[in-house]
């Protein structure tokens, strides 16, 4: 049976959040294996060694924001059971829940940075990595609280309607991630803690329930 090192898989991790971090800030063509490792603080051999290469680095750092954003933010919504018999409001009370979370992880968790300038590349210059993105997190969240939208609004799940009114929730909170500096210079904030993410998605959250009521009254 083969295991890995302790030491392995601190160098395995330092590599990525190197790699993370300059993949963000400079691009993948910019950033060097010798800068990653250096970074790392390890042998700039140790990427090929854990990832056949740089390719593999990018690869296994789209892998953790998965892995991290499933674990730590979405939970349930990644693999939501089927909804049949949930009433609206708990539908509602569920989307509410899901953006409370993912406002605090974007405005609080200090890896939130890193992990939007990552994710802001591949958006912009799609590779393989952009595909686990997609594949592991973006579709299949995206697609679970459309779900949820149908219930809440009587909508169907895969309406243009429905889709583009989840991707426009999802853009209130990343506004917040993105601009940051901008956010905190109007509103007079010298750091985003509990009580400022919790006022960002209360507000996110009014929008979401005024939307929600109106698409219902529109039904009607």
């Amino acid at each position: 049976m083969i295991t890995v090192s302790d030491s392995d898989a601190g160098t395995r991790e330092a590599l990525i959040r190197a790699g993370l971090d300059l993949f963000g800030r400079h691009g993948f063509e910019a950033s060097s294996t010798r800068e990653i490792a250096q970074a790392a603080g390890v042998n700039s051999a140790g990427i090929a060694y854990h990832f056949g290469g740089k390719d593999g680095l990018r690869q296994a750092c789209a892998e953790a924001i998965v892995a991290t954003m499933r674990q730590r933010v979405f939970g349930a919504a990644a693999t939501m059971p089927p909804l049949d018999g949930l009433a609206p409001e708990a539908a509602v009370e569920l989307l509410l829940a899901i953006i409370g979370r993912v406002t605090a992880f974007a405005a609080q968790a200090p890896e939130s940075e890193t992990i939007a300038r990552f994710v802001v590349r591949e958006m912009m210059e799609p590779s393989a990595a952009f595909e686990t993105l997609y594949e592991g997190l973006v579709g299949p969240v995206h697609g679970q609280v459309c779900r949820l939208w149908a219930v809440a609004t009587g909508m169907e799940p895969e309406a243009q309607e429905t889709k583009l009114a989840v991707f426009a929730t999802i853009g209130q909170v990343i506004y917040f991630r993105l601009a940051r500096p901008a956010v905190m210079r109007r509103m007079g904030w010298k750091a985003i803690d509990t009580a400022e993410s919790e006022a960002i998605a209360g507000v996110i959250g009014n929008n979401v329930r005024a939307s929600i009521a109106s698409l219902r009254e529109g039904r009607s």
